[in-house]
């Protein structure tokens, strides 16, 4: 796609289902996803796509379908606790996270021979992965401070990288409660200082990003 069809985006804007976001080489994009029930950021260099983002009820009691494409690059997140009957799922080029309440980080870095790492960290809480690895499904259940890259074993993360995990994604959840306090009524974007670029969606499906 090329840079006229991108649009960069603003502190507190509302995005709808079908969005694609993008950061550069020092872009960051904290946004937050049905209501402040989920809060993601994207590292530098990043592509994240949100097919379908949508509610039924109150964001925070009610029922939720999040899905999230990462293209390319890094997110880490915090989601709170979903009902039974939520669906909140990130895609990747090698494989699928579910989460159900978890902060998690997720990565797909490209290679030189065009394909994919990609690794999944539960920072804290249970995430389900799966990966289709030489024709066969696989699928891993990761508890608090376990990583899997795709191909390896799971493992136990470092404690300094798990706690530097933490730190960011409690600043995340700082950035979006405080601009659900304090913004004029739309919630999350990226902060100020690091504006990134949005590809315009299709007609909306679903609800707003707030």
């Amino acid at each position: 796609m090329d840079n006229a069809s991108w649009l960069p985006v603003k502190p507190n804007m509302k995005f709808a289902a079908g969005i694609t976001i993008r950061t550069g080489a020092d872009g960051v994009a904290d946004i937050s996803i049905n209501g402040t029930s989920s809060a993601v950021r994207l590292t530098n260099n990043t592509t994240l796509q949100i097919p379908t983002m949508s509610y039924v009820g109150s964001a925070r009691e009610g029922d939720t379908t999040t899905m999230l494409n990462l293209v390319s690059g890094s997110i880490l997140g915090n989601v709170k606790k979903i009902s039974a009957n939520s669906r909140y799922e990130i895609v990747t080029p090698h494989g699928v996270a579910g989460i159900r309440g978890t902060d998690f980080s997720v990565e797909a870095i490209p290679t030189p021979d065009g394909k994919f790492d990609v690794t999944f960290n539960s920072i804290t809480g249970v995430i389900t992965v799966s990966a289709v690895i030489n024709g066969a499904t696989v699928t891993h259940t990761l508890t608090t401070g376990t990583s899997w890259e795709i191909g390896e074993t799971p493992q136990k993360m470092a404690e300094q990288i798990q706690q530097n995990y933490q730190s960011q994604i409690m600043g995340l959840v700082q950035t979006i409660e405080n601009n659900a306090n304090n913004g004029p009524g739309a919630k999350g974007g990226p902060p100020p200082s690091a504006p990134s670029p949005i590809a315009p969606p299709p007609p909306p499906q679903g609800e707003p990003a707030s």
